[in-house]
């Protein structure tokens, strides 16, 4: 009795699975970065950090496919938002290879959360394990994932913290009649404190938009009216008759501030803001 050409094909794939993970289990690339002020100051540099990764790579049998250098390039930045690493996750994507290799760990981020953060995506996403060639953690061993998953469990705590503390800080910013964040609605521009200053020419369609209204139109008449202007919404896009809805019922153009926050027990705030209406109360 033969099994199903459904069952048939998964095992093909799983085959040809495997075999790419054979292909690519001792493939390796480097990761190389330094900041500005540890060229110039420290001894551990581009070139001994190169040299070092190499070493380690041919102790280990591995095939070392490239070092990617981030040169100058703060450990405060987000590892995805540098120039090479953003060629690592390329390479991790066409799985070209199936080892990291740092320095040290901090040299993937200066901070924990994305140090942590990152390791975890490479392995979840790509099956790809982080060494580092200094350092006895080795993410490819079970007493190395205990150890990252220690490292990841604290820096579930830190974001959480930050979190909270960065909602806690918007809520009481709010309830002084401050702007709490997030893009500035259409009308507005953030001014330096973070405020929001009147931004003239989306002002005047504000206006518009209300003076429309009152003069019975309906909220998709509004928006076709805009529309065949070619007047754009902030995203550059088209306005709809929910988009027309929301300016109308957004507090921010009467000069208040409203809010309402989930977390930490509920509270709707609506209170008189710090920032200049463009219509009248």
């Amino acid at each position: 009795m033969t099994g199903s050409r459904r069952v048939m094909r998964l095992k093909e794939r799983n085959r040809k699975a495997q075999e790419v993970a054979e292909t690519i289990a001792e493939n390796a690339v480097g990761y190389v970065r330094v900041s500005t002020e540890e060229q110039a100051s420290s001894g551990h540099g581009l070139e001994a950090q190169r040299e070092a990764i190499e070493a380690f790579a041919k102790s280990q049998g591995y095939e070392l496919l490239d070092v990617i250098i981030d040169a100058g390039v703060s450990g405060a930045t987000k590892p995805e938002e540098r120039e090479g690493f953003q060629r690592i996750l390329e390479l991790a994507k066409a799985k070209a290879f199936s080892v990291l290799l740092v320095w040290r760990f901090d040299r993937l981020a200066r901070s924990l959360v994305y140090a942590v953060t990152t390791a975890n995506l490479l392995q979840e996403e790509y099956g790809i394990v982080l060494r580092s060639v200094t350092e006895p953690i080795d993410t490819s061993t079970p007493m190395g994932q205990t150890v990252f998953a220690i490292l990841a469990g604290m820096a579930a705590q830190e974001r959480q913290a930050i979190i909270q503390r960065t909602l806690a800080g918007k809520r009481e910013k709010a309830k002084r009649g401050g702007f709490a964040g997030g893009p500035a609605p259409y009308g507005y521009r953030r001014d330096r404190d973070g405020g929001l200053e009147v931004d003239p020419d989306e002002a005047q369609v504000i206006r518009r938009i209300y003076t429309m209204r009152q003069q019975g139109m309906s909220y998709r008449a509004i928006a076709d009216v805009l529309n065949g202007e070619g007047i754009p919404t902030k995203r550059g896009g088209r306005w709809y008759a929910g988009t027309v809805r929301y300016i109308l019922d957004n507090r921010k153009y009467r000069g208040a501030v409203e809010y309402y926050f989930r977390f930490d027990g509920e509270a709707h705030i609506l209170e008189n803001g710090q920032h200049e209406p463009i219509v009248p109360q």
